[in-house]
């Protein structure tokens, strides 16, 4: 059952700016979003691992105006499979955030990819590590698939075994990872979902950067001539199966949904139909192609 849909806001879009915030929640609020997923590292509330309080107050006050309810985007970079200290500290000082803004969850990017058991250890022993901080808020972290497979990252929360921790199921990024085969992809959708706290849904075409284009994955606008990387489509615009997607989800799932959207230049015109979108799927099924 979906419980919530929500959308992001993205930490480039904020650039530190409290007035953009506040025009985002409210745009947002006004379409008739339940939720949005605010990220820390966009509104400078964390400087070396700690919280800066005068900053966090003027934000808290900010979104208290909101009626919308919220989740929290950890920083991209923080990699708990790495042996540098301040990782720990800033995703420590994200559920702080969340805890003083009553967010549901904090979305914490999963960082091993198979590769190797020293990481993989180091990143369950520093995710055990934030279970007591987690026990005192009522905030879940979710550990969301990257690059991974939907049963690696599942490795990860099982391992860690307490009921704060659970996955996120970023659908984007796991079209991305079996380069758009789509019995797979629904395989792997299908062995998460009961697990599974909370979506991000966004749209490509399956196709990676590939060595041959690598230069693209740091220019949007030229990828998107080719249809490569995770371009955070509107739904219907690239080549995801979110019907059968929505199938599966209104069989299996629990949580909260939230529509990743992140270049509002050239999609913000979009949102209203992607969000109607989103309702018809998580209820009923059926989705336009762009």
């Amino acid at each position: 059952m979906v419980r919530l849909i929500g959308i992001n806001i993205d930490t480039k879009r904020l650039s530190g700016s409290e007035e953009r915030l506040k025009e985002e929640l409210e745009k947002f609020e006004r379409l008739g979003f339940d939720c949005v997923e605010i990220p820390p590292a966009g509104l400078d509330v964390i400087f070396t691992g700690q919280i800066v309080h005068g900053r966090l107050n003027r934000i808290t006050q900010v979104m208290k105006r909101s009626s919308l309810k919220f989740t929290v985007h950890g920083p991209d970079l923080v990699d708990l499979s790495s042996s540098r200290k301040e990782d720990l500290q800033i995703l420590s000082a994200t559920i702080d955030f969340a805890s003083s803004i009553d967010a549901l969850t904090v979305v914490y990017h999963c960082a091993w990819l198979g590769e190797s058991a020293e990481k993989k250890r180091r990143e369950i022993e520093n995710l055990k590590r934030l279970c007591a901080k987690l026990e005192k808020t009522n905030v879940c972290l979710v550990v969301e698939n990257t690059r991974q497979l939907i049963e690696q990252t599942l490795q990860v929360v099982t391992a860690v075994n307490h009921p704060q921790v659970k996955l996120l199921i970023d659908v984007g990024h796991l079209f991305l990872r079996v380069k758009g085969n789509e019995q797979k992809f629904l395989e792997q959708l299908s062995l998460g979902l009961s697990h599974a706290f909370e979506l991000h849904v966004h749209d490509n075409f399956g196709k990676p950067v590939n060595h041959g284009k690598a230069s693209l994955s740091g220019q949007i606008d030229f990828a998107y001539l080719y249809g490569l990387g995770d371009l955070h489509l509107p739904l219907g615009f690239g080549k995801i199966p979110f019907e059968r997607v929505f199938e599966l989800v209104r069989e299996r799932f629990e949580g909260i949904i939230v529509l990743e959207i992140n270049d509002l230049n050239r999609f913000e015109r979009d949102i209203p139909e992607t969000l109607e979108k989103l309702k018809v799927l998580s209820y009923a099924g059926g989705v336009q192609r762009a």
